[in-house]
């Protein structure tokens, strides 16, 4: 019994350092709080003023973007857009005109503006930056290849970044048919590359593999270099294995039978 109370004793008296252990932690938590009170209320005292002058400077960045993009972004954009339709129209007149003559002056106008209008040029220019701008270059770039200027065709069109599902695929092939008018067949197979993975799906897509598999038996025909050969093979065979029910199936076969029998 005696061992049994001094056991009780010990167990006791643990516990009981263990309270005051716990109890000065919890103390010298609670000064260490109140320490960085003291200390982060000093801080806010010394530099108060330079921390509201930067919550200021921050909220005026706000509020100035705000109005710069109401009163100015915005009137820019929309001003942009009545510019883009006047060129807009003018291209639609010049792809749909059959005469030679009168297509070739409905472009120049697309591109140099009429009527005291913007052309595609002008826009790009003044208004840079809008989505019209943007899209500005598009056309230019396809009226540049309307008129034969190739070279130029293709930097219009390398300045168009949009990554429209239909247009950007259109505008990286566009400039690989520019590279087929200047007689440059291998550069004009990276861009109809491009142009098959730029967007995935039933048009774009088989049309440029087949123009890019196309391109690649030219170049073989041409050059007989054979890896060419090969890559005109797997070109044609995605198109017939990926994209069956499209229309450039049936030419993707007829090309790869050529291919298969090309020497």
């Amino acid at each position: 019994m005696a061992t049994y109370k001094k056991r009780g004793y010990k167990k006791e008296r643990d516990n009981k350092i263990s309270r005051v252990a716990q109890e000065s932690l919890v103390a010298k938590s609670l000064e260490s709080a109140d320490d960085i009170a003291v200390k982060s209320e000093k801080f806010l005292e010394k530099h108060q003023n330079k921390i509201y002058t930067a919550i200021l400077v921050v909220a005026l960045l706000v509020v100035g973007y705000y109005f710069y993009h109401q009163r100015v972004v915005i009137p820019k954009r929309m001003e942009a857009a009545n510019e883009m339709n006047t060129a807009q129209q003018l291209f639609e007149k010049a792809i749909k005109e059959t005469d030679p003559t009168q297509q070739k002056q409905l472009f120049e106008q697309a591109l140099n503006g009429a009527g005291g209008k913007y052309g595609f040029l002008d826009i790009e220019e003044e208004y840079s930056g809008t989505p019209s701008a943007k899209l500005a270059h598009y056309y230019a770039g396809v009226s540049y290849y309307y008129l034969g200027e190739f070279d130029k065709a293709i930097e219009e069109l390398n300045r168009y970044k949009a990554k429209d599902e239909i247009l950007h695929p259109m505008a990286l092939g566009l400039i690989g048919e520019s590279f087929l008018q200047l007689n440059q067949p291998e550069d004009a197979l990276e861009y109809f590359e491009k142009a098959a993975k730029a967007s995935e799906n039933n048009f774009t897509t088989p049309l440029y593999w087949l123009k890019a598999g196309k391109t690649a038996l030219y170049i073989y025909k041409t050059k007989g270099e054979k890896a060419y050969l090969k890559t005109a093979k797997e070109f044609f065979q995605k198109i017939t294995d990926q994209y069956p029910d499209t229309d450039f199936a049936k030419d993707a076969e007829i090309y790869l039978a050529q291919a298969q029998y090309a020497k």
